[in-house]
């Protein structure tokens, strides 16, 4: 990581940013993981995403590469990127190009309203199965010059 990506130990969900990401499928489903976990705790950001998705129910694949940005408080919002067509338990899921696609895109609303970011440590490789290595990189290449935060959950 270089010295503009910093990793820090904590619950994405208690990020003091303004923004957290996290990968989305464009199937409508916040399952498992951090998805789930927002879907709990922001059930407003669930019901956008699934009206969002159903928007796209005939072309699901024209989701990938957008944002979703909800806001869930004063200057804090989910930002969903649409980086996966699909979900499933085996297999790759992230399509790269689209997640940097949705990173750039956050990076860009950040600058012009002068808002932090916090993003998972590990997105797009955890349950979607993406390489972490090709991820960091281009989390490393994307935020060259932005500070970002990556939450690195660590269980007690």
């Amino acid at each position: 990581m270089n010295e503009w990506v910093q990793v820090v130990p904590g619950n994405i969900l208690e990020a003091t940013e303004n923004i957290i990401v996290q990968q989305v499928n464009c199937m409508g489903v916040m399952g498992a993981g951090l998805a789930k976990q927002i879907r709990v705790k922001y059930p407003s950001v669930y019901t956008e995403y699934k009206r969002h998705c159903e928007q796209y129910a005939d072309a699901r694949g024209d989701l990938l590469g957008q944002v979703l940005l909800c806001q869930v408080g004063e200057e804090k919002y989910i930002a969903n990127l649409f980086a996966q067509l699909g979900y499933g338990k085996k297999g790759v899921y992230t399509k790269y190009d689209m997640l940097q696609k949705g990173l750039e895109e956050v990076l860009s609303l950040a600058k012009k309203e002068n808002l932090t970011i916090a993003i998972p440590y590990g997105i797009g490789s955890g349950l979607a199965g993406g390489d972490w290595d090709v991820v960091s990189k281009q989390l490393d290449d994307t935020f060259a010059g932005y500070g970002v935060k990556l939450y690195k959950f660590e269980a007690d």
